[in-house]
């Protein structure tokens, strides 16, 4: 993981400060992500985290992450390399009563303590880019049937016999 920011940080000192936080974190460093892709221990996700305060005076976070993690697909059970790319805006709550007044763009992170996880965030980030069932965009036709060139009709000689017949 590229050191460039802390394991902690306040946010709202980061706001006041309009920090950035950008790097390369390891998929390792994701727990939650274990069950869901394969070889936790190979890859990272590229990120930028950046703090700033909206117009109610409200801590912002813009957070955006990219990259690939290996997931087995669900229709041809081979391991592939499932593109991550996620943005979103969330906003620094110290209490539940406080989510109502956000804005419905805003996800809300639960901060009671003025003490913020980085990597909780970056983690967070790529479950929600995750799809619910992989599928490798290379196998889009695998299970379809296929189409059917002509087919060989054996009871089509008969069918013109008969015609031929009918017509005599």
């Amino acid at each position: 993981m590229s050191r460039d920011f802390p394991d902690w940080i306040n946010p709202d000192k980061a706001a006041a400060a309009r920090r950035e936080f950008s790097g390369t974190m390891p998929l390792s460093r994701m727990p939650r992500l274990s069950g869901l892709i394969e070889g936790i221990e190979q890859g990272s996700i590229n990120f930028r985290l950046s703090f700033a305060r909206d117009e109610q005076n409200q801590v912002r976070i813009d957070v955006k992450v990219e990259g690939r993690v290996p997931m087995r697909c669900q229709r041809t059970l081979a391991i592939f390399e499932q593109i991550v790319s996620g943005r979103s805006v969330v906003a620094v709550v110290s209490s539940e009563d406080e989510v109502a007044s956000l804005p419905d763009d805003y996800e809300p992170v639960l901060c009671p303590d003025q003490r913020l996880e980085l990597a909780a965030l970056v983690e967070e980030e790529v479950l929600l880019s995750l799809p619910l069932v992989p599928v490798d965009p290379d196998t889009s036709q695998v299970g379809q049937p296929e189409r059917l060139a002509d087919t060989h009709r054996p009871f089509e000689v008969l069918a013109e016999l008969r015609k031929n017949r009918n017509q005599d």
